[in-house]
């Protein structure tokens, strides 16, 4: 019988936090507007994703309650951080990968897409919609075969 993994001690969800953090800086060559996307996701991804766990504390101090991704994979976190740091070093497919991450993110924010926007069809955000729920097929199926954390 499998016993029931337990999360993650705090340590380890701040360790990943900050390689990958660092990581991804260094993947984007600290830029402007993508080291503040990258930021904002990574919050996201580890404090968002799941429902806060009580957590008891010392004496008669009320509990305080932390969160923690729902799925915490060291092998997956340390695949990504080699893949972010690959990034960094070489120009090849890794960097275009994350540079292309880093625009489709940028782009899907509603304040910054075209300024036809005002005037597009229902049906032009139909194919919007469904441009972005292929792209995101498109990174989950690289994150399983390759077993990374992109977003």
């Amino acid at each position: 019988m499998i016993a029931p993994l337990s999360p993650p001690s705090r340590q380890a969800v701040i360790h990943a936090y900050r390689n990958l953090l660092r990581a991804g800086l260094r993947a984007v060559q600290y830029s402007s507007p993508a080291r503040y996307g990258l930021r904002s996701k990574l919050r996201h991804a580890f404090s968002d994703e799941t429902a806060p766990i009580l957590q008891p504390s010392a004496g008669g101090a009320p509990a305080r309650t932390q969160r923690f991704p729902k799925t915490f994979s060291q092998t997956r976190i340390d695949n990504t951080v080699r893949f972010l740091n690959t990034a960094a070093t070489r120009l090849g497919m890794e960097h275009t990968i994350v540079k292309h991450l880093c625009f489709v993110e940028w782009r899907r924010e509603i304040s910054r897409l075209p300024r036809s926007t005002t005037v597009m069809k229902p049906s032009d955000w139909d194919t919007l919609a469904i441009t972005f729920d292929e792209y995101d097929d498109t990174i989950r199926m690289l994150n399983e075969t390759m077993e990374l954390e992109l977003r």
